[in-house]
Order: C-alpha cells, then structure tokens, then sequence
C-alpha cells in the first residue's frame, strides 16, 4: 500500500514537471539530459535564437512580407525580396484577441415615488 502511494507520487511529480515544462516553452528532460551527459542543446539553441534575432533585427526594412515561392505562399522578412512578382508588403498590427463585450452603462434608476405626493402624504402625517 505504501509503495503503491510512493509510485503515484513519483508518477504525479513526473507528470507536473512534463507539464509545468510545456508551459514555459521549455524542456526540462532535455535540459537534465544535456546537464547529465555534458551536452548543450539549450545554449546551441539559444545560440541560433540569438543569430536569427541579429538577422531580423540587421535587415534594412524589417518590415514583413508576403510572397509565393515555388507554389507555396511564404510570409517573411528575408525570403520575399522586391525582385519576386509576387511579394507585397503586410502591416503587422498588434491587438489584444478577442475582447468581452463592454457592458452599457446604467441609467440612472426613476424616482420610487413622486415628491409632491410625498409631500401630501407628510402633511396628513402631521
């Protein structure tokens, strides 16, 4: 009964690490495989990040485009150059997805009671 719940602990762990990873966009199995073995895939992957990020940022425009290359539309900022036919520049907006619908705002609520009936109605209170 004990190892059975030790089991399921370690199977449970296992699991929120897999998925706390997936999240994060980063992958801890490898990152431990590579610390294990000696090996660095994380930094040769942050190393070519780095390269493309230094490419994008090094062209002249760096304004993205659209374009079709060898049958297959391609939307880049390297690829697409002014000699294609085919390329168009596209504007990038940001936005913020899908929004919820903004409530109207209230009315003012009408009044119960009417003031001059109030007003009666204190007189015969009197």
């Amino acid at each position: 009964m004990v190892s059975v719940a030790i089991v399921s602990a370690v199977v449970a762990a296992v699991a929120m690490a897999a998925i706390w990873s997936m999240r994060h966009e980063r992958n801890l199995f490898a990152e431990g495989v590579a610390a294990v073995t000696g090996t660095a895939p994380a930094r040769q992957a942050a190393a070519v990040i780095d390269a493309a990020r230094q490419t994008v940022a090094g062209t002249p425009s760096g304004a993205m485009r659209k374009c079709v290359i060898d049958g297959k539309t391609v939307i880049s900022n390297t690829d697409c150059l002014d000699t294609n036919k085919t390329s168009k520049t596209i504007r990038i907006t940001d936005t913020r997805g899908f929004e919820a619908p903004k409530v109207p705002a209230k009315e003012a609520a009408a009044p119960t009671s009417d003031p001059a009936i109030d007003k009666i109605i204190e007189k015969q209170l009197r």
